[in-house]
């Protein structure tokens, strides 16, 4: 897992929060992909996992029309089963390293613009898990804007999208 990839995420958060993370590079790891600490010392891990389109069709798409054009509802649907899929590796392997974990759930194909509606009311849906934070993190404009944007599904205090840190900056400026 590559460090380029963390690195925006702890940014778009620590504007969010206003909570510093900070990425302890000695102490990669697998299981969790990376440790941080908190300003008060504690360990957290931070997983990140990529949420993309069947091949195929983002190909077919991104041909088509410039841009993979995501169905909201399947997207929901398998951002659901990598949370419960990655809080199996979280029981399983990631607390005997750190007991705190985060995930990141990075939207690879589209953008939260394309998820419009898909999370409305599902405020108390996405409790079921160990994780104590879950992002969904749109890095299309990462290139463009020199940031990502995120969208807080747990807890409740962050629910719903952010804004980038710098809203009313221009791409590629």
């Amino acid at each position: 897992m590559e460090t380029y990839d963390l690195l925006p995420f702890l940014d778009a958060r620590q504007f969010i929060t206003c909570e510093i993370l900070s990425y302890i590079p000695g102490l990669w790891t697998e299981n969790p992909d990376f440790i941080c600490a908190r300003p008060n010392g504690t360990f957290v891990g931070v997983e990140l996992t990529k949420v993309t389109e069947d091949r195929d069709v983002a190909f077919w798409d991104r041909l088509q029309y410039g841009e993979v054009n995501i169905d909201p509802y399947k997207t929901q649907e398998t951002i659901q089963h990598l949370i419960d899929r990655k809080e199996e590796a979280r029981a399983k392997r990631y607390s005997e390293k750190v007991s705190e974990n985060i995930l990141v759930l990075q939207l690879v194909d589209g953008t939260f613009d394309h998820l419009r509606g898909a999370f409305d009311g599902l405020e108390t849906e996405f409790k079921s898990h160990g994780f104590s934070e879950v992002w969904l993190a749109d890095y299309s404009g990462l290139e463009a804007y020199g940031d990502i944007e995120l969208f807080g599904l747990f807890p409740a205090q962050w629910w719903g999208r952010h804004s980038r840190q710098w809203s009313d900056r221009k791409p590629y400026g």
